[in-house]
């Protein structure tokens, strides 16, 4: 239930946000929500918690996101009234997610064995682009048991490139 209602609320949003000529501000605030709701247990557990009012909920988001659109404060009040303030995560990531659709954006993470160059990434982007027609964002992560290679996730797509993914798949076939 939670995940269909943020994406009702994220589908008003970018509606709200597309009128007023305001949707690339609206995804830098709306990231900047998702990550500190990601870094910060304590704000998610008090905006999470069932013992803390609605209102107070709505005073510390807006304290704590002072400097946001007015847009953004008006689901801190919308959530507060509907008793919604556990689903602002999820509005987040399905802002994020519309504004990708909508801008024919793929969001692509690889983990790799060593910190990749900006020439692979460009490379793996032109990739992507070529496969799915969409432009790429990529977020990378360094795993050093992959020993070489690396892993590329599109969505729910995954092509493991690694040499220890290589090795297991070694393994399964001689154990089989």
């Amino acid at each position: 239930m939670g995940q269909r209602a943020a994406k009702r609320y994220a589908h008003a949003l970018i509606d709200l946000a597309q009128d007023q000529n305001v949707l690339d501000q609206l995804l830098e605030e709306t990231t900047l929500v998702e990550h500190t709701l990601n870094q910060s247990a304590d704000l998610r557990s008090v905006l999470n918690s069932p013992v803390v009012k609605n209102e107070d909920k709505q005073d510390i988001a807006k304290t704590v996101f002072k400097s946001a659109n007015k847009m953004l404060h008006g689901l801190f009040d919308l959530l507060a009234d509907n008793n919604r303030f556990n689903h602002l995560k999820w509005i987040c990531q399905s802002y994020r997610h519309s504004y990708n659709d909508l801008h024919h954006i793929q969001e692509a993470h690889i983990t790799s064995a060593v910190k990749l160059d900006n020439t692979t990434i460009n490379a793996l982007k032109a990739k992507i682009k070529d496969i799915t027609g969409d432009d790429a964002q990529i977020s990378t992560e360094v795993n050093e048991e992959l020993v070489g290679g690396f892993v590329l996730t599109v969505n729910d797509l995954q092509y493991d490139a690694s040499i220890s993914g290589k090795l297991n798949k070694i393994k399964r076939s001689l154990y089989n």
